[in-house]
């Protein structure tokens, strides 16, 4: 497929496959390990995001001495949740809902309304990366429904 032929849809499937990736990358340089909270001694008491294997991951100490900001329990529990196992889960999820939301879009027997749903959703994925750069304006989803509602009064 030569640049000149491709869709819109196209370039957000490439942009949003590459910002997958770049979660997953920068997950699995974190570790792809689920982390937990716990208190050590060394080299004084302090909360620490701790590996299976031992090995802190940050602390409640920034360099220092001074609190990083982040001893409130709802903060531990989201950092812990979100720690890399989930987030290369989610990365893996992501990628086959985009494969099957393509399918969708560019099969033979989808109607054009299921076909613009399709793309619908995969604009809504992409604004989970919106601040991020190569994002365009074109992807809003309030410019998708836009066009859903034009194809639906043709």
């Amino acid at each position: 497929m030569s640049i000149s032929s491709r869709t819109t849809i196209d370039n957000l499937i490439e942009w949003l496959l590459i910002q997958i990736a770049e979660d997953e990358m920068k997950a699995r340089t974190a570790g792809s390990e689920p982390w937990k909270w716990k208190v050590v001694d060394s080299p004084s008491q302090r909360d620490a995001l701790v590996r299976p294997n031992g090995t802190v991951c940050a602390d409640s100490w920034g360099a220092d001495r001074q609190e990083t900001g982040f001893r409130g329990a709802e903060a531990k529990v989201f950092i812990e949740r979100f720690n890399p196992e989930r987030i290369l889960a989610d990365c893996e999820a992501k990628r086959r809902m985009l494969a099957r939301l393509q399918n969708l879009a560019k099969a033979w027997w989808t109607t054009t309304r299921s076909a613009e749903e399709a793309k619908s959703v995969m604009r809504e994925m992409a604004l989970a990366y919106q601040n991020r750069p190569g994002y365009r304006d074109e992807w809003r989803p309030d410019l998708g429904v836009r066009a859903l509602q034009e194809v639906s009064a043709v």
